[in-house]
């Protein structure tokens, strides 16, 4: 589960340096430094802070860029500097790198076995099946008709007021 968590991070952090890309866009900045502590954007003006607020309300935080730069670049730097254009590329590689690898793989793998058991439990719950006549009921049959039947004892408790 760790490693789910981890990759939803990823994607939440790419998405944050597509977000940025948008943002440089609207204020017509060029390039932006970031470091661990600092995002600077450079254009008609610039601009340094911990954090960026996009005017969609999307915030980039500086320690969460420069770690995925800092993964898609493939190098240690104490900032990096970037381009609109790069952040979009750096984005799409990240993103096919995404689908081509383990994790995602992993995800959906998990996702399928989660599901697998649903569709079956879900209808048998919410329709029971006729109930065999006693005589003619097997012990495992039993067993599996006990809980439609607490089911439909208590479906038919929450029909009638409460006293």
């Amino acid at each position: 589960m760790l490693a789910h968590l981890d990759l939803f991070h990823h994607m939440l952090h790419l998405r944050g340096l597509l977000q940025l890309a948008a943002h440089m866009e609207e204020r017509g900045d060029r390039v932006t430094l970031i470091s661990p502590d600092t995002i600077t954007l450079i254009g008609s003006e610039q601009s340094a802070a911990p954090n960026v607020t996009t005017t969609k309300g999307a915030t980039i935080v500086s320690g969460n860029a420069y770690a995925v730069l800092r993964t898609l670049k493939g190098h240690d730097a104490p900032e990096y500097a970037v381009t609109r254009e790069e952040l979009g590329a750096l984005n799409a590689r990240a993103v096919a790198d995404l689908e081509a690898g383990d994790a995602l793989r992993a995800f959906t793998d998990t996702l399928t076995r989660i599901t697998a058991g649903t569709p079956a439990v879900a209808p048998a719950a919410a329709t029971p099946a006729p109930e065999a006549p006693p005589a003619a009921t097997a012990p495992n049959a039993e067993r599996a008709a006990r809980p439609r039947r607490s089911a439909e004892a208590d479906a038919g408790s929450a029909d009638q007021p409460a006293a």
